[in-house]
């Protein structure tokens, strides 16, 4: 879509500003003059394609966007763009400035109270398919745990040079996998109360009993393959703000359910299990975080927006 972009500048640099800007090929450009009590100064307002929307962050760095004495700035996308000079745009190319993937990475990832308890329910509902040997409700429980994006703002952080954001990615990350450690280890002793293996609930089902078990805690090429490629479609998902969609990227993933079977293994007494268990979940998240380190960094390396 579009972008809407406000430019807050002082009134004696406004003029310079607008000839650059009238120099690309914007939707449309319009001047508030003094409009702004804080920072105080003029707004322009220009509406831009995605594929000029790299130009005018060239040109706004150029005035010293975000720095003391330079240019503010604020994004958002229209509704639609109709206008008596450019055609509608309906089929435009996803794109996201490094600023706006920063604060909706920022936003989309915080565990809240509200995530930290999302995530022990999938742990419980993980917990729950792993004992009765039921495949679609771990895929339940992959498809509602927010589990993708503390590991890509940690990643951000570091590729951004930001620790703040690297930190705080990694605390969400511990307080995101600790709710669901803590909601699979609910089910595996929910599981021995009602007389069953933490591990095995003896119930008729449609897989062999183990299948799933011996699966996540076994590391394959195949699995290796598939998490490396789920990584990099989890950044690139994050680049265009389709975060909605990493969804699909934590079923493809095995975050979920190894992490679960570790302390289900641990109360069972299967060490040896846990161990498996844990090793594949490191190689999940190692793959991980390396896909996502390479989507953020070749979009750092195409972002640069320098003048020369």
């Amino acid at each position: 879509m579009p972008r809407t972009i406000s430019l807050t500048i002082a009134v004696d640099r406004r003029a310079d500003l607008l000839a650059e800007l009238s120099e690309l090929s914007l939707l449309s450009l319009r001047l508030h003059r003094e409009a702004s009590v804080k920072p105080p100064g003029d707004v322009i307002e220009v509406e831009v394609a995605n594929e000029t929307l790299r130009d005018v962050m060239r040109v706004a760095d150029h005035y010293g966007l975000g720095r003391p004495g330079g240019l503010s700035m604020s994004t958002s996308e229209p509704l639609s763009v109709i206008s008596t000079t450019d055609q509608a745009h309906t089929r435009e190319r996803g794109a996201m400035t490094w600023e706006e993937l920063e604060l909706s990475m920022g936003s989309d990832s915080t565990m809240t109270s509200e995530k930290v308890l999302v995530m022990g329910i999938a742990g419980v509902i993980a917990g729950i398919g792993i004992v009765s040997d039921a495949l679609h409700i771990v895929v339940g429980a992959m498809v509602i745990a927010p589990g993708f994006q503390p590991f890509a703002r940690f990643v951000l952080g570091l590729v951004n040079g930001n620790p703040p954001s690297w930190k705080g990615g990694l605390l969400d990350i511990g307080r995101a996998y600790a709710a669901l450690v803590a909601g699979s280890a609910i089910a595996a002793v929910l599981a021995w109360l009602l007389g069953a293996s933490p591990l095995d609930a003896d119930v008729s089902g449609y897989l062999a009993t183990g299948t799933l078990v011996d699966y996540w805690t076994t590391l394959t090429w195949t699995g290796v393959v598939v998490g490396a490629v789920a990584g990099v479609c989890g950044g690139l998902l994050m680049s265009i703000n389709r975060t909605v969609l990493t969804a699909g990227v934590m079923v493809a993933l095995a975050l979920v359910p190894t992490a679960s079977l570790v302390p289900m293994a641990m109360l069972a007494g299967n060490f040896t299990m846990a161990g498996s268990a844990l090793l594949r979940f490191l190689v999940e998240v190692a793959l991980v975080l390396l896909g996502s380190a390479l989507v953020f960094g070749v979009k750092r390396y195409l972002d640069r927006r320098s003048l020369t």
